[in-house]
């Protein structure tokens, strides 16, 4: 009996130390909203038009840093901050949204905006400014619009027949 209550003790004892060292692990971080506001500050962007894809927390072999990704209209920025100290350890910028400016198709074919009109109806909710590289490209002698909606921390990438207006893929990510 005493066996099983010291036995009881040290595991009690064992589990509140390594809850201790998670806890000052944790009070060490920086936290999500300081990474996001870093992140803002240093890409220069207003945090009201920011549309997040990801973030998350991710341990390194000898640090640990928040990764971010988000769009700020059709420019897609990714960061990875120093989750301890803040630090900007990586960035990069990139425009997403390739459209061609036209509006009505070659003969024969539906134009950029129904083909958008098609893309976006299948998303409620989603507008034009959620399209990211949208092109009109050819498939394998098949000419196709393509591109990829953001809406709502979703990812839906997409194939329109440019003749007929049919879609050809339609993938849900996140």
């Amino acid at each position: 009996m005493k066996r099983i209550i010291s036995l009881a003790a040290i595991a009690a004892v064992a589990l509140s130390l390594g809850m201790a060292a998670v806890s000052a692990e944790a009070a060490k971080l920086i936290g999500e909203t300081k990474a996001k506001e870093i992140a803002f500050k240093h890409a220069g962007v207003n945090p009201q038009q920011v549309q997040f894809k990801k973030m998350k927390l991710d341990k390194k072999y000898n640090h640990t840093e928040y990764e971010l990704e988000f769009y700020v209209g059709s420019t897609e920025y990714e960061y990875d901050i120093n989750a301890e100290t803040g630090e900007v350890l990586k960035f990069s910028r990139e425009e997403k949204n390739r459209a061609t400016p036209q509006t009505a198709g070659p003969a024969g074919l539906i134009g950029d905006a129904k083909a958008k009109s098609i893309a976006l109806a299948r998303v409620a909710g989603a507008k034009e400014s959620d399209l990211r590289k949208f092109k009109l490209d050819n498939d394998d002698g098949r000419q196709v619009y393509e591109g990829e909606i953001f809406y709502n921390m979703k990812e839906y990438d997409f194939k329109i027949d440019a003749k007929s207006g049919e879609v050809l893929k339609w993938e849900i990510g996140n």
